[in-house]
């Protein structure tokens, strides 16, 4: 029985990631990836010649344009020839491509293990920046890094001394002390540590003074946002109250920091929004929302990232071997998209099979949510929730894949990973990315095809601009010296 077996393996996946929690900075070896490195030099001025340009905001890809990127910004965006490239320029023939803004994450992990759940795999940050930096997600929205070091690491890719996507994060995430994901620790783990590891993998709250104070403390560390969990998991757990949820954003408020809310039924999003929670990081999951609480959930204008990917992704274990797509071969080894099948047969059937349930049969409910909510005006952003199996960046562009299948059209599964959540980050100033236009930075991508038409084009990346510079990439299994090296000369 491969469900049963699947299911059972989530006593598993819990075990490995609290172990991940603790082992953290004891680092690990790395499964092979991608490499993606800084080039030694980089040219001052660049110019993408001749290129179609994908207007995030109109919906449109706009042909013959020459896009001019100095100082990490982009200096103009004009029609093709209408001026010569300064001395010194790089020049970059576009024709046949289209350039896209970077792509950005709404539900990213850093610091997560992608190994299968029976395997015992430390987090692996920094090969997880660069599956997202080869794939072209120059930005990613964080909502839980317990690891310790997640501001640390954020500063060290502004920094360049990583290469990797702008991180925005939350650290720890707030929960009750018997809620999402301290539950599992109570239902997994030895009684002899779980004292110990509830609190590293989430800080329990249960009174409207603590809660203050948890916050006070992720304000201090310097966190992007705070993260509550109001979903049961497993489902006989409890959910954190509504007055705390409520404590959590007014405290955050007055740090000028947003609240956002993992969250799995259509009574978890009512919840959040009473609360005044900024972001949904989860859709509505477990059931379909009933028709009468649409208009309900939309009324509360908050953007919902719908992560479709990580749920559909228990589904595909029970139908045979991953069937990988081109990025998934370009970043991941063979070695490991072969453990993901067969399935060990050796696990036991533990609290969250139940759960278990329900994450590999929402995928009907998800669609229908997802059409519904967007017709009532809900604005969805796309995010993946990279764990396992879930890879960093590949997995986004099967998000927006599901996106496109659930009704949305390519270019509006583009924006919802560009335009729309750069617009959240931003929290109503003038949006710094997720468009292509002069002043912007130049984080975009530059695809084969148009991807408006087919957004598996999305995926044939011939260029990633980081921070306005041209990174340089080689599939993994390949010789990055050799790789590297020749781009590095064409140059």
């Amino acid at each position: 029985m491969l469900f049963d077996r699947l299911a059972r393996s989530a006593r598993t996946t819990f075990v490995v990631a609290v172990a991940s929690v603790i082992l953290t900075s004891c680092g690990g070896e790395a499964p092979e990836t991608a490499h993606v490195a800084w080039p030694s030099t980089a040219p001052e001025r660049v110019l993408i010649e001749n290129v179609a340009v994908f207007d995030s905001e109109a919906l449109v890809v706009r042909p013959g344009r020459d896009v001019v990127i100095a100082d990490r910004r982009i200096e103009a965006v004009r029609p093709h020839a209408s001026q010569s490239a300064a001395e010194g320029a790089r020049v970059i023939d576009g024709r046949g491509a289209t350039l896209v803004p970077g792509l950005i994450d709404m539900h990213g992990h850093i610091a997560a293990s992608t190994l299968p759940t029976w395997d015992f795999g430390l987090p692996t940050p920094e090969a997880n920046l660069t599956g997202y930096a080869y794939s072209g997600v120059t930005t990613v929205f964080d909502p839980s890094d317990p690891s310790g070091d997640a501001f640390e690491r954020r500063a060290r890719v502004a920094d360049h001394e990583l290469v990797g996507p702008r991180i925005f994060t939350t650290g720890k995430m707030l929960t009750c002390p018997d809620g999402h994901p301290r539950a599992l620790v109570q239902a997994f783990a030895p009684g002899w540590i779980a004292w110990w590891l509830e609190d590293q993998v989430a800080t329990g709250i249960e009174s409207i003074a603590e809660a203050q104070a948890e916050v006070d403390v992720l304000a201090e560390a310097g966190a992007d946002a705070v993260k509550i969990a109001i979903d049961a998991i497993p489902l006989t757990a409890p959910t954190l109250r509504r007055e705390l949820a409520q404590a959590v954003v007014a405290r955050a408020r007055d740090h000028g920091l947003r609240t956002v809310a993992h969250i799995g039924t259509t009574r978890d999003a009512i919840d959040a929004g009473e609360a005044g929670v900024a972001l949904w990081v989860h859709g509505v999951y477990k059931e379909r929302i009933p028709d009468a609480q649409i208009a309900q959930l939309a009324s509360y204008g908050i953007p919902m990232v719908a992560t479709i990917e990580v749920f559909d992704r228990y589904a595909r274990g029970i139908r045979g071997p991953i069937q990988a797509t081109r990025l998934e071969r370009e970043t991941v080894s063979p070695e490991v998209l072969e453990r993901f099948h067969p399935i060990p047969d050796d696990f036991e059937l533990g609290a969250l099979a139940s759960w278990i349930d329900i994450a590999t049969e929402s995928r009907v409910n998800q669609f229908d949510n997802l059409r519904r909510l967007r017709a009532a005006g809900v604005t969805i952003l796309a995010g993946s929730d990279v764990q396992s199996g879930v890879f960093p960046g590949a997995s986004l562009h099967r998000e927006l894949a599901n996106l496109v299948d659930a009704g949305m059209s390519p270019a509006e599964a583009i924006r919802a990973a560009t335009l729309d959540p750069a617009r959240f980050i931003a929290n109503g100033g003038e949006p710094d990315a997720g468009i292509i236009a002069a002043g912007k930075r130049a984080d975009f991508i530059l695809v084969e095809g148009d991807p408006t038409r087919d957004i598996a084009a999305l995926s044939n990346i011939r260029e990633v601009f980081l921070d306005g510079v041209a990174i340089e990439r080689a599939a993994v299994g390949a010789n990055p010296e050799q790789v590297l090296g020749a781009a590095s000369a064409a140059r």
